[in-house]
């Protein structure tokens, strides 16, 4: 499988044509004034209060009017900025529109130097860059903190290849709640976006720093998916290194990349997680061929 047609799926305006006009997006109260916001792509996080709303992530461009009423629900108070976890359109398919409204997008450097620049992918026709009103206005490296709405948000990158090379992951420090982007999904096998930087080394190491900040109490909103808790994000990173283990260990006894899917190492994973558009033998392969030679 080519995991630029995948990327497609989950980041393109085809994916964000399905059936929009009929998309609702829903809030869910987490504490105070701190929401999840759900619709179509990556899931929302909202902070509300006088000094003003900010989101984390915007989904796709179709919805944004719908987006800013649901937030206007809440509080009619204007949205004054935009983190966005990482690059995919899923996640800052809005952005041109929102930087339109005044919006000040914080992104980690690298999503603001892919959108700028043509991605290739795969032999697949190169995706050219974004509009420059989609581009992040302020960028960081590993670390940035906000402070509004008497809630001390923390925005940490932990300097290494996981989801992408460019997540973000949010601390709400007060609320303890974290919102992880696509670096915890609940929709199945996850996406590791190799051409946009993704490693599963990496993405496993992410995760153990990010489980080392958190308590039992902590609220994890997830890139996709229902509220979850920090023994739900372990479970998924045990996973993930179980199925990585497997095929290091496969490779390294001289199986070839293509012969890992027949090897049946996601079999007791893909009740739960084979539910969604990434399957376990695709999966196993898109691993197996990072590993491959190392």
């Amino acid at each position: 499988m080519k995991y630029s047609i995948l990327l497609l799926l989950i980041s393109s305006d085809v994916f964000a044509q399905r059936d929009l006009d009929t998309v609702k997006i829903r809030p869910v109260k987490i504490k105070e004034n701190i929401y999840m916001l759900k619709g179509a792509g990556g899931n929302i996080g909202l902070i509300t209060g006088k000094d003003g709303n900010l989101i984390i992530d915007d989904q796709f461009a179709p919805l944004s009017e719908k987006i800013k009423a649901a937030v206007q629900s809440l509080d009619k108070g204007a949205i004054k900025y935009l983190i966005n976890t990482h690059v995919h359109g899923d996640h800052t398919g809005s952005n041109e529109n929102f930087k339109k409204d005044g919006v000040t997008i914080i992104a980690h450097e690298q999503v603001r130097n892919r959108m700028m620049k043509e991605q290739k992918n795969d032999g697949e026709p190169a995706t050219p860059p974004r509009d420059p009103s989609a581009w992040p206005v302020v960028t960081f490296d590993d670390h940035i903190m906000l402070h509004i709405n008497n809630e001390d948000l923390e925005v940490f990158h932990f300097n290494f290849k996981s989801h992408t090379d460019g997540d973000a992951i949010i601390h709400f420090k007060n609320a303890n709640v974290y919102h992880m982007g696509d670096m915890y999904v609940r929709y199945g096998y996850p996406y590791i976006d190799m051409n946009n930087g993704g490693s599963v080394n990496g993405f496993i190491k992410v995760l153990d720093l990010a489980l080392a900040r958190m308590d039992d109490k902590a609220v994890i909103i997830p890139g996709h998916g229902e509220l979850a808790t920090k023994a739900d994000v372990k479970i998924f990173r045990d996973k993930l290194a179980d199925i990585r283990d497997q095929v290091a260990a496969a490779l390294k006894k001289g199986k070839k990349p293509e012969e890992i899917p027949a090897l049946g190492i996601t079999d007791k994973y893909d009740a739960d997680w084979g539910k969604g558009f990434l399957k376990g033998k695709d999966f196993v392969m898109m691993i197996a061929e990072e590993l491959k030679g190392k």
